[in-house]
């Protein structure tokens, strides 16, 4: 079974899609999309990456690494103009949230003129994804060693993200090497879990609804308690950048007070996170121990020629082909 290879095929389907729309309309939908697949695609390969020799998929690297480079900026104000546009406070403040709307939306058109002029075409960054058939060649060949590889990095990265909440929760004590705490560096490996997660149902391993249902609800306070951070850096940011305590000392008081409501609500967030975490964090465990238990050490780069022979009998690298199979209709929609 190599499912996991459907679900990286369809990120290089939502690529094809989503990339022409993001760089030449800035289509909002499109610009999450695209930078998601690539985010996705990172994790699937490396997630597999002992199954097939590093060189073949640093064009996929350095292509989806340039492509979140790019539509990273664009993203992150499409997320603040809209957020800020719905934003609701007192009323003292509407005019700081109206001054700071209209902000974020000048840098968006800048962004965008910016993007448009230096930037690179869309099929030519696309083409650089075609190194994916020969890696998926090399993958399909190792097929039986792709489930032991998922298992095992699952417990991993649930270890990766469950040592970090517990101290952001307060469940263990803090080692003093690790103050501050980083919980943002929490909110990166629960993106790592997710995707490993994803990557994981799709090549069947039976993980739980409640896992999902449980953990999703975890991610979506980190990522809310990160928007209303950013929200209030660049709040204060803009207000620096434009000079307003220089012409309007009240205008920018009252982006400063706005700015401490979003802090505020950034701490609402954090602290439902902790609350989540202390609740589930040890039910995800469990449910990770009991269906999906770790039976072999994991897996690495050394291991990949033991593991292939015995299995298949093939040698790893001498399998691949370089002409590419037959692709699916870039116009049918990718799986979300």
């Amino acid at each position: 079974m190599d499912d996991a290879l459907a679900y990286l095929d369809e990120q290089i389907q939502a690529l094809k899609l989503h990339v022409p729309a993001a760089l030449g309309a800035f289509d909002e939908t499109g610009v999450h999309q695209a930078r998601v697949a690539t985010r996705r695609l990172k994790a699937g390969l490396d997630l597999l990456s002992p199954l097939f020799e590093a060189k073949q998929a640093e064009p996929i690297a350095r292509a989806g690494k340039r492509l979140r480079r790019r539509l990273g900026p664009l993203r992150d104000l499409d997320v603040m103009v809209n957020h800020i546009a719905g934003f609701e406070t007192a009323p003292r403040l509407k005019p700081a949230v109206e001054w700071l709307g209209s902000q974020f939306e000048k840098q968006r058109v800048k962004a965008r003129v910016e993007d448009q002029e230096h930037g690179q075409r869309a099929g030519k960054i696309l083409d650089k994804f075609d190194a994916w058939w020969p890696v998926r060649h090399a993958l399909h060949q190792h097929a039986d060693a792709i489930e032991p590889l998922l298992t095992a990095a699952l417990h991993d990265r649930f270890n990766a993200f469950a040592q970090q909440a517990d101290w952001v929760a307060g469940v263990v004590e803090t080692p003093s090497e690790h103050h501050p705490l980083d919980v943002h560096q929490v909110r990166i490996n629960g993106k790592a879990l997710r995707y490993t997660f994803e990557i994981a149902a799709a090549q069947g391993l039976k993980i739980p609804k409640r896992v999902f249902k449980t953990f999703k609800a975890m991610q979506e306070s980190l990522g809310a308690w990160h928007d209303y951070v950013v929200l209030a850096e660049r709040a204060l940011g803009a207000m620096t950048e434009t000079l307003l305590a220089h012409h309007t000392p009240q205008q920018a008081a009252d982006v400063l007070d706005l700015a401490k409501v979003l802090l505020k609500k950034s701490v609402v967030e954090l602290n439902r996170f902790r609350a989540q975490w202390k609740r589930g964090g040890a039910t995800l465990r469990a449910a990770l121990d009991k269906h999906l238990p770790l039976v072999r050490d994991v897996i690495t780069p050394g291991d990949v020629v033991e593991i292939t022979e015995l299995k298949t009998g093939l040698d790893p690298i001498s399998t691949v082909e370089t002409t590419p199979p037959v692709t699916p209709d870039a116009t049918e929609t990718p799986a979300s």
